[in-house]
């Protein structure tokens, strides 16, 4: 006997199942390049968390000179509007700094930043 014949209506039920849900997955997960634009995104999120967040804060201190490590992240950017479009959504995070930041950096970002 083949392995498909021994597979009961229950287990065609569950195999069905797994399939559709995998291709409901595939779907949600978009195409390889919206995947590889996700990671780029959240890895370009990780490295400014720990090389430019002293310098964006909310803290109600002045606008500090980046450093020459959080401008080479920065200038580094893979994926600036998921980055931007992130910023914008945190309210620890002051957007004037961001621009600030990123003008010392010589990076030119969209005025709808935040937006």
């Amino acid at each position: 006997m083949k392995m498909y014949q021994l597979m009961t209506s229950d287990g065609r039920s569950l195999a069905a199942t797994l399939l559709l849900l995998l291709l409901a997955a595939a779907q949600v997960a978009g195409t390889p390049a919206a995947a590889a634009a996700g990671a780029a995104c959240h890895n370009d999120l990780i490295a400014l968390r720990s090389t430019c967040y002293q310098y964006v804060q909310d803290d109600g201190g002045p606008m500090v000179q980046p450093s020459p490590h959080c401008c080479a992240t920065v200038r580094g950017i893979a994926n600036a509007t998921c980055v931007c479009d992130y910023f914008s959504s945190l309210d620890y995070i002051n957007l004037d700094r961001v621009f600030y930041v990123a003008g010392q950096c010589a990076v030119a970002i969209p005025w709808s930043c935040g937006d």
